[in-house]
């Protein structure tokens, strides 16, 4: 695993002790210039946009009013119009792409607190997260720098909340027409609450198993007759099932929306603590080495589910996150805008790890016990990100073309600061706990900073009521700066690239949408978790872009007076110029290897009958390395499940008792890259049931009903993280 993980600072921090560090608060560094004259402009431009709406609100007053109310449930499982997809409010069975959402309060229902949570059960999405941050593969492919909030870059590295967060967009395969270089597997997007224009308020208290309490605020009140102002807050200890674990987080969120007929100007802030004790798993059992002392054969973990490896009472990670974002749309003509984005984030985050490296004792070949080091981290990290955009309609009649142009600039900048020492080996069935570790010393003293353009063009057209089309391209050039502070080395690299993707929907029969796709992406060298390595062996800083693509077909259908919506998708993805080590020159890079990934999905959600919902989905897919180097050529990708998915029915009527059951199903996936460790698949078993009145609201959920033994996620094969037994959460919410 990569230790290097975040960015700047001068060796002069070197000498300062750690412990200082911990508990010094974030610092916010100077931001660029532009940066500034941006956000400067900003209330200038909606005071003008206001005064324009006074202007209009004489003719506004004599025109009629018109209030548009949904036919659909309060509950009902289905996303409304999405606009992660083309970034204007779509209707998702006008996208040629799978796109699924994720609500956010019904994950929250049952005692999930983060991002893994709220995707377990997601078709497609497989969970590889490390202790220290979120991380996952859409389609076989890893995403670690495909996430997004409210449409921004969120690619640093850390656990992220889901207390302000409304849903979770999740967008299959190559979006970078979009949202610029990626895997290739699609976006995760959180969309955070916006302010609305009425008067609410939630007080929400939970308890649950194993010492799990906490309580959050959702308070919005509208202030006069264009701003609205919503604050989310809240604090929670989580408590864990394994020895030694636990954790505490905090968050405060504030937004301020001004809202004319037709301009609008949204503040958004977001705070976010979250400290805990490290959770590394348990290592999986060495059975055999080749006489070079290499793995040639792997088991599932001997040490019980609650055995804590690193160091109790020393270990510790504390990520302290603040965002700042700021859209302004203004309207220039009765069909067209301007929208203006500017986001900022800011990430300190600081550890103090010990953790198994390596599954057994390399002197005296003792397989029975497993080497730990130990690991200091200062990291930093700070994104910005200004997004100018046109959007438009031009055409009449049958022919309609639906326009987006936008320029976005990214300013990047990740200080890895990492401090080691060998920590003492312990039993790999038992393992005894000791902090007598020699006091680390530096191993990473780095400095990332990375400066990207992109131009992109997108045109849906509607050809009739029958005919969507969806073409875009982006140019995008990205520049990578890279230092080391302990041996004075630097490099930098550059590369352009051009992202093109087009599609159809065709309404062939009435409630039936039938698509199909082609698009593709591109990872610069550097681009993933940003930088390079200093003065690394061989020509791997030297290699161009790595390009993936995808084909897509499929048909969204409504069911039963649509009430029931499915979306059957058949999909291959291709990671064509895979970076691969040359067989005869040791420290050489060729990218010839090939990558690949194929399936059938399949999802459903909607009211089967009178408040009786149902929301699930499954895939079925074949991911394999095609070629590479001779130990992974044909082998599946490390952590991908041949199928998984999840399938809940819900009866939930306006008032009364209302509930929840189902399952989420994930297959057999091998937890390294040689596929020496499987891991078993799994079925999980969850409920929920509660009783809703007017004011007051209580539930009681239970995760893993039937208590099954399985393990939930792996990074290697020596750090392989148990599933919680049988939790239960009680929530009571009042609204005020």
């Amino acid at each position: 695993m990569s230790h290097d993980s975040s960015c700047p600072h001068p060796l002069r921090g070197l000498h300062r002790s750690f412990s200082s560090s911990r508990s010094s608060p974030p610092k916010l560094r100077a931001l660029p210039a532009a940066l500034v004259a941006a956000l400067f402009a900003f209330p200038v431009s909606a005071a003008a946009a206001e005064a324009t709406a006074e202007r209009e609100e004489g003719d506004a007053a004599r025109l009629p009013a018109v209030e548009v109310r949904s036919q659909r449930n309060l509950h009902d499982p289905r996303p409304g119009p999405l606009g992660s997809a083309t970034r204007s409010a779509t209707d998702v069975r006008e996208v040629p792409q799978t796109v699924q959402a994720v609500d956010a309060a019904q994950v929250r229902a049952y005692g999930g607190r983060g991002l893994a949570a709220a995707l377990a059960g997601v078709p497609g999405v497989s969970n590889v997260s490390d202790t220290r941050f979120d991380a996952f593969r859409l389609r076989g492919f890893s995403n670690a720098g495909d996430t997004l909030l409210d449409g921004m870059r969120d690619d640093a590295q850390y656990v992220r909340s889901l207390g302000n967060i409304d849903r979770i967009e999740i967008l299959k395969g190559p979006v970078a027409v979009l949202y610029g270089r990626g895997s290739g597997g699609g976006v995760i997007n959180r969309i955070s609450k916006q302010p609305e224009h009425e008067a609410f308020g939630q007080a929400t208290a939970i308890w649950g198993s194993r010492g799990q309490q906490g309580g959050a605020v959702d308070w919005n009140r509208p202030l006069g007759e264009h701003w609205a102002l919503r604050i989310n807050a809240g604090r929670e200890h989580e408590a864990h099932f394994r020895h030694d674990v636990r954790g505490t987080r905090q968050y405060f969120a504030p937004a301020l929306k001004w809202e004319s007929g037709r301009d609008s100007w949204l503040l958004q802030a977001d705070y976010d603590e979250f400290e805990r004790v490290p959770d590394r798993g348990v290592p999986g059992r060495v059975t055999a080495l080749t006489g070079n002392d290499t793995v040639a054969a792997l088991a599932l973990p001997v040490a019980s589910d609650r055995a804590f490896f690193g160091a109790a009472g020393r270990d510790f990670i504390r990520d302290t996150s603040l965002s700042l974002r700021s859209t302004l749309t203004r309207s220039i003509a009765p069909d067209w805008s301007v929208r203006q984005m500017v986001s900022v984030f800011d990430l300190n985050s600081d550890f103090d790890n010990t953790f198994v490296t390596q599954g057994y004792v390399s002197a005296g070949r003792n397989l029975g016990s497993v080497q730990r080091s130990r690991f200091q981290q200062n990291l930093q990290q700070r994104n910005v990100q200004a997004n100018l955009e046109l959007l438009g309609t031009l055409g009449s009649g049958i022919l309609r073309h639906e326009l987006l142009a936008g320029a976005e600039y990214g300013w990047q900048k990740r200080e890895p600061r990492l401090w080691m020492a060998s920590a003492l080996p312990v039993s790999l069935k038992d393992p005894e706990v000791s902090n007598g570790t020699p006091q680390p010393q530096p191993w990473q003293m780095n400095y990332h900073r990375v400066d990207s353009v992109g131009l992109y063009a997108q045109d849906q057209i509607a050809i009739g009521s029958q005919w969507k089309i969806l073409a875009g391209l982006r140019w995008d050039h990205f520049e990578v700066d890279s230092r080391s502070r302990l041996r004075d080395i630097r490099i930098e690299r550059s590369s352009n690239a051009v992202s093109p993707r087009v599609g159809a929907v065709w309404e062939a029969l009435p409630a039936h949408h039938f698509y199909g796709s082609w698009s593709k992406s591109y990872a610069p060298v550097g681009g993933d978790v940003i930088g390079l390595s200093p003065g690394a062996k061989g020509n791997g800083n030297d290699l161009g872009p790595q390009f993936s693509r995808q084909l897509e077909a499929g048909v969204k259908s409504d069911w039963f007076g649509r009430r029931i919506s499915t979306t059957l998708a058949w999909f291959e993805l291709e990671l064509y110029n895979r970076t691969v080590a040359d067989p005869v020159q040791p420290g050489v890079f060729t990218q010839s290897g090939l990558e690949r990934n194929r399936g059938i999905e399949l999802s459903v959600a909607g009211e089967v009958a009178r408040h009786w919902f149902v929301r699930g989905g499954w895939t079925q897919q074949n991911s394999r390395v095609v070629r590479a180097e001779a130990q992974y050529a044909g082998k599946r990708a490390s952590g991908v499940s041949a199928r998984n998915g999840s399938l809940f029915v819900s009866y939930a009527p306006p008032l009364g008792w209302f509930g929840e059951a189902g399952a989420v199903v994930e297959g057999a996936r091998f937890a390294d890259r040689e596929n020496l460790l499987e891991l078993p698949g799994y079925v999980r078993w969850d409920a929920l049931l509660g009783y809703r009145m007017e004011r007051t609201e209580y539930t009681l959920a239970a995760t893993n009903l039937a208590n099954r033994r399985y393990f939930v996620s792996a990074t290697g094969a020596t750090q392989i993280v148990p599933g919680a037994p049988r939790a239960l959460v009680l929530t009571a919410a009042y609204k005020f």
